[in-house]
């Protein structure tokens, strides 16, 4: 996979799955062999309380409107896991994040992943974050889960970055985390199940025991060239048709409000649909249906 920024084609070719878990590969591979000059390690910046508060409160109409389709887009839909004992930590509902600094297509996943924890809790510290610039669609702006903080009454979130997007003296990016022996085997389990992928693929998200992902569910191109507070507002005002110079505007936000609601789907099966106002609304009830988990009776 040729290296530095995608021609115009490419970048127009929004989300289609192969290329998203091709992608996962080539990157896995680049992280463990390039060989480059080391960088000194960066302190991420603490995330801007606008754009948290801009991704924590997204009318519930937007979530409606938008379902799970964004037109002119293909997203990677996460699967029902088979049942297995649901992951919890201090008796809740636990959503864990597997990923590594570097990567844009956990940079992409990232996006949905916060807008819908924020439905369910506070984000209490976060950080930002971009995808190396020596990758393919580099410097994706996003978050690190790296010492995040997050509270809620009804869900946990662990997040495990792997990996820096800083190159260390040996020539590889800088180690941050690895995965305890449960994590490990949770990760080898589905990423062989998704086509023989090796462990330690990332982006991961176990959704409670409900949901599990293997790939971003959104494709990297739609966030390029927009920084964080961009992509921000049109997460909140999604929009699509044309531009003032008559190009095709990418359905960023509605990709990452789709990809909200079904992430949203799974927490809400783990919850017992709670919050009501969050799990009976027309969104989630969409993503319910789409996923094939159980859809409970709408919001009257």
């Amino acid at each position: 996979m040729a290296e530095g920024r995608p021609s115009r084609p490419a970048r127009l070719a929004w989300g289609a799955v192969g290329v998203i878990l091709l992608g996962v590969v080539a990157l896995v591979t680049y992280a463990l062999t390039h060989v480059s000059s080391p960088s000194a390690p960066v302190q991420p910046a603490v995330t801007s309380p606008t754009v948290l508060a801009t991704l924590s409160s997204v009318p519930l109409s937007t979530f409606d409107t938008v379902g799970v389709t964004a037109p002119g887009t293909t997203l990677s839909a996460p699967t029902v896991a088979a049942p297995r004992v649901p992951l919890t930590i201090q008796g809740k509902p636990e959503v864990l994040f597997v990923g590594s600094e570097f990567c844009p297509f956990c940079a992409a996943e990232r996006w949905p992943l916060v807008v819908a924890l924020a439905r369910f809790g506070t984000f209490t510290e976060l950080h930002d974050g971009s995808s190396a610039g020596q990758t393919v669609f580099p410097n994706t702006s996003t978050f690190t889960f790296n010492r995040v903080g997050y509270t809620s009454r009804y869900v946990t979130l662990t997040g495990v970055e792997l990996f820096s997007g800083t190159i260390g003296a040996d020539g590889t990016f800088t180690r941050l985390a690895r995965l305890t022996p449960g994590q490990a085997a949770l990760v080898a389990r589905y990423a062989s199940q998704a086509g023989g992928i090796t462990a330690g693929t990332t982006p991961f998200v176990d959704v409670a025991g409900q949901l599990v992902a293997v790939t971003s569910g959104l494709s990297p191109a739609l966030l390029a060239d927009q920084s964080q507070a961009q992509i921000a507002g049109v997460v909140a005002k999604p929009t699509t048709g044309s531009g003032s110079a008559g190009t095709p505007v990418p359905p960023t936000g509605q990709a990452i409000i789709a990809v909200a609601n079904q992430l949203s789907a799974g927490i809400c099966a783990a919850t017992g649909q709670q919050p009501s106002a969050v799990c009976r609304s027309k969104g989630v009830r969409a993503a319910d249906t789409a996923l094939g988990l159980p859809v409970p009776v709408a919001n009257s």
